[in-house]
């Protein structure tokens, strides 16, 4: 069995999550303390009492999910399950390179502060939006993408073969979403306060590269297998780059999946809030076995299917 984690990236928030966890396990607690000390503000209270309007501004979005990543996969650390490789979704490769080592832990919630802070100021409100399309079909995503007259958008997140994400120019968004409505694909807009992993977001990655011109990473001590092309990285002078291209490039999930089962990996764990990314799993590889950790009952459940 090789196992890796998976981190969860931002839209998977809940109130409440985690909160069980921090009640029983001092792992768990010991993290969100961490965060609430780095930042100066309470990424425990927003987790268990905000509401979900509290959890979706992007400036609180990113630290309480980060927190709930790191929770679980250091819980899981404790308990003696160890993976291989980890890769994280957008948000969640932060996550991934501080489990690995890359970057220290005190460190990693200020900097997805400033993350959080530039991507959401990028962009002026309404702007901009995001909008899944589903179904076999939605590999037509680039070709309607570039049918699109009234401005910018690409795919953004190649989430599964049945679900790409295209981000851009709201006009160009809603152009893009009533093409592939034509051809018959189902579309969703998505509830995002900015068109996240597009051109949109290089002022986002332009303070991201000014933030990291003083910042060293270390090397991984496993490999974490990167979004901007679903690569292992195994040395620390890169991550800063790929770091800032991530913000304004499209996640390449598909690849990381597929390139994570042909390194021999066949067992997948989601740490974080929701099921997002075991039910991406599921749509890309087959072969694999799937468990997630969100709370005490998937802990047990985890634990008990993987220590026999």
């Amino acid at each position: 069995m090789k196992i890796a984690f998976l981190f969860s990236g931002q839209g998977a928030q809940y109130p409440g999550m985690m909160h069980d966890l921090y009640q029983e396990e001092p792992v768990v607690k010991d993290v969100f303390d961490k965060a609430d000390t780095a930042l100066g503000r309470s990424i425990s209270d927003l987790c268990f009492k905000g509401t979900q309007e509290d959890l979706n501004l992007t400036h609180n979005t990113q630290p309480c999910v980060l927190a709930a990543d790191l929770a679980t996969s250091e819980l899981l650390r404790a308990k003696g399950i160890v993976p291989e490789a980890v890769a994280g979704f957008s948000l969640g490769e932060y996550a991934a390179l501080t489990f690995a080592g890359v970057i220290p832990q005190d460190n990693v919630f200020p900097m997805v502060q400033v993350r959080a802070d530039s991507m959401q100021e990028a962009v002026p409100a309404g702007q901009g939006a995001m909008a899944a399309l589903i179904g076999k079909d939605s590999v037509q995503a680039a070709e309607i993408c570039g049918l699109v007259k009234s401005g910018y958008v690409i795919p953004a997140n190649y989430n599964s073969p049945v679900q790409t994400v295209i981000s851009g120019e709201s006009a160009a968004v809603d152009e893009a979403v009533s093409l592939a409505e034509e051809r018959g694909i189902t579309c969703m807009k998505l509830a995002v306060s900015a068109p996240f992993h597009c051109e949109m977001m290089k002022p986002a990655a332009d303070k991201l590269a000014e933030l990291f011109k003083n910042k060293v990473f270390s090397n991984p001590v496993i490999p974490v297998y990167m979004n901007v092309d679903g690569m292992p990285v195994t040395e620390g002078d890169k991550v800063a780059d790929l770091l800032v291209r991530q913000a304004m490039s499209p996640v390449q999930w598909v690849k990381t999946l597929q390139n994570m089962q042909e390194a021999g990996i066949d067992t997948f764990i989601e740490c974080g809030p929701g099921r997002t990314l075991s039910g991406l799993v599921k749509k890309t590889l087959t072969g694999v076995n799937i468990y997630r950790v969100e709370n005490l009952k998937t802990l047990n459940a985890t634990l008990e299917a993987l220590i026999k």
